[in-house]
């Protein structure tokens, strides 16, 4: 991955890619929670293959694109009428391919703008939120996506704190991975990066965009601080 979507570290890319080259293989790089939000540069970073995501851009759900090198062939799993060359037979969504288009200029055009804004809002979240006792920042500190804050909390579940963050403040937060939301497993990614089971439990993820401004700051950190609170006084632990 190129930044991680759970713990919003933005990983040392063209190393990993020499890595993978000295070993005479393909690198294949997920930049789903990246694009739009920090400069990629395909042939600088050493990357053979790419994916996006429109819906993490801002553009239309059900829609996604795959850079692949020019030296590169690769073999289709859907043949049939030769659609998107010849790679993934079937009709075009045209009006999503245009929206994720022009979704990916609007990012281009705004993202030092808008990554400086946010990234204002998201230090300010990580310093306030980190003054809640027995609290800590999961991911790098600095090398990070601007508009991701991700903590876990000593003696509680993060599935309570998402369904009481949203119940009691509307506030809509995420604990763990949302690729695996279905599942109350401990985050693999959590567990990777040397956490302990019930450490990895108590994590929640904050995600930021384009209507949220820092006037929000003190409202989210007060219905995190509270319900952090709130949860322990219930915890056997």
């Amino acid at each position: 991955m190129y930044a991680n979507s759970e713990i919003g570290t933005i990983e040392p890319i063209k190393k990993i890619s020499e890595i993978v080259h000295e070993k005479g293989l393909y690198f294949h790089v997920d930049a789903t929670a990246a694009a739009g939000r920090t400069p990629i540069d395909v042939q600088n970073d050493g990357i053979d293959l790419l994916t996006l995501s429109s819906n993490d851009m801002c553009g239309p759900q059900g829609i996604g694109a795959l850079y692949i090198k020019p030296v590169l062939k690769l073999q289709p799993i859907l043949p049939g009428g030769g659609q998107e060359r010849g790679l993934r037979s079937g009709t075009e969504n045209v009006f999503a391919i245009a929206g994720m288009g022009e979704a990916a200029r609007i990012a281009k055009d705004e993202m030092n703008q808008e990554s400086k804004r946010l990234k204002e809002i998201r230090d300010k979240l990580i310093e306030e939120i980190l003054k809640i006792e027995k609290s800590y920042l999961t991911g790098h500190p600095s090398q990070r996506l601007p508009h991701h804050a991700s903590f876990r909390f000593s003696g509680i579940e993060g599935e309570s704190i998402l369904l009481n963050m949203d119940m009691m403040y509307h506030i809509q937060v995420s604990t763990g991975s949302a690729c695996t939301s279905r599942t109350l497993e401990p985050s693999h990614v959590l567990l990777a990066i040397g956490l302990k089971h019930e450490e990895a439990h108590g994590s929640l993820v904050l995600t930021l965009g384009r209507s949220n401004k820092v006037e929000q700051v003190p409202a989210i950190v007060r219905g995190v601080k509270e319900t952090v609170e709130r949860l322990r006084g219930l915890s056997p632990l």
